[in-house]
């Protein structure tokens, strides 16, 4: 008979309450200052104590289960249990090297006439992912900062910067591509530069990353909506771009069109499971360019729960337009619900949601247009505890080679709002 048993129970309450009766039936007889008459109220006060809290302590057990045996309850269970990583796909057991492959590439800076030593140089390497949650496949580079290989920094968890790449024009751009960090910005040798600078000598991780654009589907369907359809009949193998989600927003209704739980599940969850990183939002910012400018303000600001901070180059904020799809199959990027669609404008959210408590830094060429113009409206409609600044990007800075003049600033601004552990 188990500690959760009725058979144990009923009896127990009834012996409880019993003996509370007894109590009071026999309290006014052993009254008197004899010492056998102390002892016996003793006795029935004890009695009476143990049974009602032994009761009222096996019923809440039976009401939450924190023991469902005598052996959970006396740690005498020997039982060996194995827990293995489970994905999300089906039910079925997945290996973590097939979820995260890691590579080191030789695109870290170096010094001219010397092999890379990372305790020096800093490294940059390459993940491919495998998204469990969202279905989605993705690549980022990562680039670990000197300190991370020192013995110094051994028990420092360093913070993490994720950055997007994206377009800054609709028709597209140099700058939404893979190695756009690396080659246009040159966030590496920026970040060395900026860390041997007075007053900004805090080591950061940089994971850098093409937009929703470099996002492809995973050789099989995630569990949930459309994974019955399989990928070869599945609307969105047929994106507009091809077979890549059609922004970094969670479609509705598409299994494979979970591009932000990509960006903020999958990728967070393969760095952290890969690299000495932090654990709480303190930690962590997020910054995209262009078309990925409203995606990184968006995830700093509707999941504040994972990052502190985000920033928007040259991008704009209204919630992004267009379909899943191209062809006869078109479907709404938001279902055809309008309150999604305003939900995802952050403008409006600014103006009627409660802000929350992130600092954001929106970045604008002066004549740029619309990102300039809604940079200044952002900043104006900001309130406590939202925090938003705004600095000018040179000219219209159309690609992230034309901002780089102003990337010492923004990673200043961003490695100033995140902390190590």
């Amino acid at each position: 008979m188990e500690p959760t048993d009725w058979g144990l129970l009923a009896p127990l309450c009834l012996v409880a309450g019993a003996v509370f009766g007894v109590t009071l039936w026999l309290w006014s007889r052993v009254s008197g200052g004899g010492a056998r008459q102390v002892a016996a109220r003793s006795g029935l006060l004890v009695a009476t104590q143990a049974l009602l809290t032994a009761a009222l302590v096996m019923v809440a057990n039976k009401y939450f289960v924190f023991y469902a045996t005598w052996n959970d309850l006396l740690g005498s269970d020997k039982a060996r249990v194995q827990v293995k990583q489970v994905q999300t796909e089906k039910g079925k057991e997945a290996e973590p090297s097939g979820l995260i492959h890691r590579t080191t590439t030789a695109l870290g800076p170096h010094r001219k006439g010397h092999k890379p030593e990372p305790a020096r140089d800093g490294r940059v390497d390459r993940l491919k992912i495998t998204g469990a949650r969202s279905g989605l496949d993705g690549e980022a580079h990562v680039y670990l900062p000197p300190e991370y290989f020192q013995p110094q920094y051994a028990a420092k968890r360093l913070p993490v910067v994720l950055l997007l790449s994206g377009q800054a024009r609709p028709q597209g751009g140099p700058s939404d591509d893979r190695l756009a960090w690396i080659r246009q910005a040159d966030v590496p040798r920026a970040a060395q530069t900026l860390a041997r600078s007075a007053g900004h000598g805090q080591p950061v991780i940089y994971v850098m990353t093409r937009s929703a654009k470099g996002l492809t589907q995973t050789r099989q369907p995630p569990a949930g909506p459309g994974a019955d359809k399989g990928l070869a009949k599945h609307p969105t193998t047929r994106a507009a771009g091809g077979g890549h989600p059609a922004s970094c927003l969670n479609v509705p209704g598409w299994g494979f069109g979970q591009a932000e739980t990509f960006f903020t599940q999958d990728l967070p969850v393969a760095v952290g499971d890969t690299y000495r990183v932090p654990r709480t939002r303190k930690g962590w910012a997020v910054a995209g360019f262009g078309s990925s400018g409203q995606c990184a303000a968006r995830f700093a600001m509707v999941r504040s729960d994972l990052f502190a901070a985000g920033a928007s180059l040259n991008g704009t904020f209204d919630p992004p337009p267009g379909p899943v799809t191209s062809g006869p199959a078109k479907a709404d990027l938001y279902g055809g619900s309008k309150v999604l669609k305003q939900d995802n404008d952050l403008l409006w959210r600014l103006k009627n949601l409660p802000p929350p408590p992130v600092s954001v830094l929106v970045a604008a060429g002066q004549d740029s247009g619309p990102a300039d113009q809604q940079a200044s409206r952002f900043v104006a409609l900001a309130r406590p505890p939202l925090r938003a600044e705004k600095i000018a990007l040179p000219g219209a800075a159309a690609t992230l080679k034309d901002a780089r003049p102003s990337l010492p600033q923004i990673l200043s601004w961003l490695g100033r709002q995140v902390r190590p552990e």
